[in-house]
């Protein structure tokens, strides 16, 4: 067995077509989508990119926040079964996790972005075939590659930014039009006034047509490349145009870019062959509820839903989707399977089980936690409910109440139904607090 894994830092699963987005062109990430089973309900148990780090290689939920040290049991079973394990780190060196998340490969290849080259990713996709040829002749490896292709600064490309700020800017005068007028209103008026006995064959006046008039841009926009972390007004329309059309532009050149290293993987019978797994660690917040970036531990669905896709070799089960809650902590397991080997311990279990058909579901409810800066926030999702619940807030932060959103109707969090159904929140909100309590130590 060959498995190889994308990890893609700050990628929100809503923002790829896999996942309802329908304005952002991913055709290779649809493509994927379409040969893999997908994981509908993927939910972090700590939205940072350490504590992903660290549920992946050793099967741990990580509510208690990111362990910077800790034993890489993931990588130590297989190098003990004879797979070699290798990294492949295209990330910017500030991204780094914890140093034990190194440690524990038997190689680790450096393709970090070069400021010279007209994309971060230019550097893997030159040293890509490379590292494919050194394991061309090791028979079950497991292949590790994690970008920050995805989180700010941006490097945006001025053509796909202006394609979609185009794409804007119409269906905003696409609105303007349809909006109906004072005018508009008087010709319907008239027409309820035209009588039956009115000659057929009379030709309607022709309707004026206003052309409109095409002059330059006065100066170009450049795109949003580096949102500051922090409040975000979303009430304002510019600025949020601005930042969704800049990030819309990134993606979509990723995906190009991810497209360019999956023909090198055909090139060389892997797809075939090899399993891969997509999947990323947190979701970049873009002002949905009024932050960018880890502000503060809001733990709606934009920061917490995550991306996950398996593409089993020969694209064994490819089209299912899958619904069952699952959570980063079974990565490990799941890795585990693949290679043959039964994994019981840790938090997570084996998603080949869902993959295959074989299981509906591994758990009721997926539990969050998350502290920033002294604030903290607990956060609870079933099939039907999400409660999100502040722990502690900040000196400078209003108090912000447990709220509850019902679900999947309510994707963006925005109806909370708290008072409606107190019962259900106070239960939910027990249920939290006590598995929060057995893992998470109290303050002294």
């Amino acid at each position: 067995m060959r498995v190889i894994v994308f990890s893609l830092s700050g990628c929100p699963a809503r923002w790829l077509g896999a996942y309802g987005n329908e304005w952002v062109a991913t055709p290779h990430l649809d493509r994927l989508a379409s040969q893999s089973v997908v994981f509908d309900r993927h939910i972090s148990d700590c939205p940072h990119p350490d504590a992903a780090r660290v549920a992946w290689l050793t099967g741990q939920h990580q509510f208690c926040g990111p362990t910077l040290e800790f034993t890489p049991q993931l990588l130590m079973k297989l190098r003990a079964a004879g797979v070699r394990t290798v990294l492949v780190r295209a990330n910017h060196a500030d991204t780094d996790g914890p140093s034990p998340f190194y440690a524990g490969w038997d190689e680790v290849f450096d393709t970090r972005p070069d400021p010279a080259d007209r994309s971060p990713l230019d550097c893997l996709l030159r040293e890509f075939p490379g590292v494919q040829d050194r394991l061309k002749a090791v028979p079950r490896w497991l292949l590790w590659v994690e970008t920050d292709r995805l989180i700010p600064p941006w490097n945006v490309p001025q053509d796909v930014f202006e394609v979609y700020l185009q794409d804007v800017n119409d269906e905003e005068e696409d609105a303007s039009e349809a909006r109906p007028t004072d005018d508009d209103e008087d010709d319907e008026d008239d027409e309820d006034e035209i009588t039956d006995d009115q000659d057929e064959t009379e030709e309607a006046a022709p309707e004026e047509v206003e052309v409109p008039v095409l002059r330059e841009p006065e100066e170009r926009v450049e795109p949003f490349a580096d949102p500051p972390t922090g409040p975000f007004d979303g009430a304002d329309p510019d600025a949020w145009e601005w930042l969704r059309t800049s990030f819309a532009a990134v993606v979509t050149t990723f995906d190009a870019e991810l497209g360019r290293l999956e023909a090198m993987l055909q090139s060389h019978g892997l797809t075939e062959s090899a399993a891969l797994l997509l999947t990323s660690d947190f979701g970049y917040p873009l002002g949905e509820h009024g932050q960018i970036g880890l502000h503060r531990p809001w733990l709606h669905e934009e920061l917490v839903h995550l991306p996950l896709m398996l593409r089993l070799p020969s694209d064994e089960q490819a089209g299912r989707r899958v619904p069952a809650l699952t959570q980063p902590a079974d990565l490990a397991a799941t890795l585990l399977d693949l290679f043959g080997f039964v994994s019981r311990e840790g938090d997570g279990q084996s998603l080949l089980p869902l993959a295959r058909g074989q299981a509906e579901k591994l758990r009721d409810a997926a539990c969050t936690s998350l502290e920033l800066d002294g604030i903290h926030e607990l956060a609870i999702r079933t099939h039907e409910w999400a409660l999100l619940v502040p722990i502690s807030a900040g000196i400078a932060d209003p108090p912000r109440q447990a709220r509850l959103f019902q679900k999947p109707d309510d994707y963006w969090e925005v109806n909370d139904l708290r008072t409606h159904h107190a019962e259900i929140a106070e239960e939910l909100e027990a249920r939290v607090r006590a598995i929060a309590a057995k893992r998470i130590p109290e303050a002294p």
